[in-house]
């Protein structure tokens, strides 16, 4: 079901050949891989989607559509997975990535004394304000840049962590749906007989 639906909202391989746009981009653009719905290419787009939704805000959709043309995975897969990342999702997912990086480098939190009282070196993260969007990104990106080392190994092993269970589950879920179907067409035949 979920196949027949995504390929009548997706275009056909016709269309595609006639767009200027796309024809300017190269040949790998028209791979069949790319564009067509089998576990494979399905299952690699979502762990590239997965994996570059991470990726800084301008980054995400062009590693995703980079990934999809060098292992020829589905392209509007990858593309449309880096969406799980949003203004409400990002700053949970880079706190999440920071306490995996510290706990993978083994790296304390400094602590410094001010007044008698112990305050951690990191500072929480910016409040974001919808308002005023691009000073948030701005503060955000600040906020990050001083994590250092810690934030980008979590960033790195979230992603990939991400991309791997990504990829098992839609290669699990895919086969549980086509022997679902199965299933369902041995019942139908047999009722039928």
């Amino acid at each position: 079901m979920a196949r027949k639906f995504l390929n009548r909202i997706l275009p056909d391989q016709a269309k595609l050949e006639q767009s200027k746009v796309l024809r300017a981009l190269g040949p790998w653009v028209f791979h069949p891989a790319v564009w067509t719905l089998h576990r494979r290419s399905v299952a690699g787009g979502v762990a590239a989607g997965l994996f570059c939704g991470l990726f800084p805000a301008p980054f995400q959709m062009f590693g995703a559509a980079m990934a999809s043309f060098l292992f020829h995975w589905n392209l509007p897969v990858a593309v449309l997975t880096t969406l799980y990342t949003n203004p409400v999702t990002f700053i949970p997912l880079y706190v999440l990535a920071l306490q995996i990086g510290i706990w993978l480098l083994n790296t304390v939190i400094p602590v410094q004394v001010q007044a008698g009282a112990a305050t951690k070196a990191f500072p929480p993260p910016p409040d974001f304000d919808l308002t005023q969007p691009i000073g948030s990104f701005i503060a955000l990106g600040d906020w990050a840049l001083g994590m250092g080392w810690p934030l980008v190994a979590g960033v790195f092993t979230l992603a990939l962590t991400l991309a791997i269970f990504g990829y098992i589950l839609t290669r699990l879920g895919w086969n549980l749906w086509v022997r679902w179907e199965v299933i369902q067409r041995r019942k139908r035949r047999s009722t039928s007989t």
